[in-house]
């Protein structure tokens, strides 16, 4: 039950998105199967995209007040289009807007902007996350036009998810998929990179659910990593 503070600062918050907000248009959805993953191309009108040397974060109202950022994971700047990929696999505000998405909606946003790290240049990148990084490492892998190579491992949950990612997402073919284990959903990832050799100017993403990507990170460590060869990114649900 939401309490009276809570909902006034709602209110608040409602009220000067308003006055901050931009607009733009659905023009495709297209749900995993099971559709707890869904992939959303947008029209962003007036963005300039040519602009863009990170991985951008969009704050996109999800309902009343509240608000998510989500990873473009391609974009064309010459028609100011990109695509979010986007974890409906909770119970999550985000999750319900996401999985209500139809072509044609408009949707609102109160900003664009950077999320860290810029994309390394001249190394080996690896890249280990869940869902909810693949918009992030789908932009990174876009921008990191001078890696040396490009690999690592996603954790989806579902079975039927690992099959379609190996069978369709030929992008990202570097990438294997695992399942989600452990605590955390952590012990894949950490598994898959226990298997691996890895060179000195390796660098290593991290994104997704904060605390995975904290078991990833200490996880790393024990393997010998140094800290300046991690680059961390969490997400809330």
């Amino acid at each position: 039950m939401e309490s009276t503070i809570q909902l006034i600062k709602r209110k608040a918050i409602s009220l000067i998105a308003q006055t901050l907000s931009k607009t733009g248009t659905v023009l495709a959805v297209r749900a995993w199967d099971p559709a707890t993953v869904i992939e959303a191309d947008l029209h962003l009108p007036g963005v300039d995209m040519h602009k863009w040397t990170t991985p951008q974060h969009i704050k996109l109202a999800v309902a009343e007040g509240v608000y998510r950022d989500y990873t473009p994971l391609g974009w064309d700047a010459g028609t100011a289009t990109c695509t979010l990929i986007i974890n409906a696999s909770h119970s999550g505000a985000g999750a319900r807007w996401a999985q209500a998405l139809q072509p044609g909606d408009t949707v609102s946003y109160v900003g664009i902007g950077p999320t860290p790290p810029k994309p390394t240049a001249n190394a080996h990148v690896v890249f280990l996350g869940d869902e909810s990084a693949l918009g992030h490492f789908y932009a990174l892998q876009q921008l990191a036009q001078n890696a040396l190579s490009i690999r690592g491992a996603i954790a989806l949950e579902d079975e039927q998810h690992r099959e379609n990612f190996r069978a369709c997402c030929s992008d990202f073919k570097a990438l294997e998929p695992v399942g989600k284990t452990g605590h955390n959903q952590a012990d894949g990832l950490l598994q898959w990179a226990a298997a691996q050799r890895f060179t000195p100017d390796t660098v290593f993403y991290t994104a997704g659910y904060i605390p995975a990507v904290v078991q990833v990170r200490q996880g790393l460590k024990g393997l010998g990593i140094s800290s300046a060869q991690i680059k961390a990114q969490g997400f809330w649900k």
